[in-house]
């Protein structure tokens, strides 16, 4: 849904900028930090062996909460799941907890830059007692 309102906000601004001037780079590149200050909202996390649905919201200071579901590509249903975490522009962290994958309960942590539109392509580390996998995530606000 950001995404889509920043696409929208960017074609309202050429076409008024096509009535009297053109938007420059640098008002351009202005919506877009705009856009990328806040990690508020909803988001998706994909990779070809499980799927996160869930909702941020920024607290006190860095911190960021939230919670969602997330479900594993072979499992029959989803689970809930809470994340907790810090957004320090650029860099996201999320802790995610509740999370069930290869039939174990695991704790999910992933870091990144959040420079982009495109979202955060990194490394999801799972782990439980005995246990450490990691699985590429993409991160995207809906």
């Amino acid at each position: 849904m950001r995404l889509t309102r920043l696409v929208c906000l960017l074609a309202l601004t050429l076409a008024a900028g096509a009535c009297s001037l053109f938007p420059t780079g640098e008002d351009i590149e202005e919506e877009v930090e705009n856009y990328l200050r806040s990690v508020a909202g909803p988001w998706v996390g994909l990779s070809p062996t499980l799927t996160l649905d869930f909702q941020l919201q920024e607290g006190a200071g860095n911190a960021v909460s939230g919670t969602g579901t997330m479900k594993e590509t072979a499992a029959a249903g989803s689970v809930p799941i809470t994340i907790t975490g810090t957004f320090q522009r650029p860099q996201l962290s999320l802790t995610i907890s509740g999370m069930t994958f290869e039939g174990r309960a695991v704790q999910g942590t992933i870091q990144g830059n959040y420079t982009t539109v495109g979202g955060i392509s990194a490394p999801l580390q799972l782990t439980a007692t005995g246990y450490s996998k990691n699985v590429v995530i993409l991160l995207q606000e809906k």
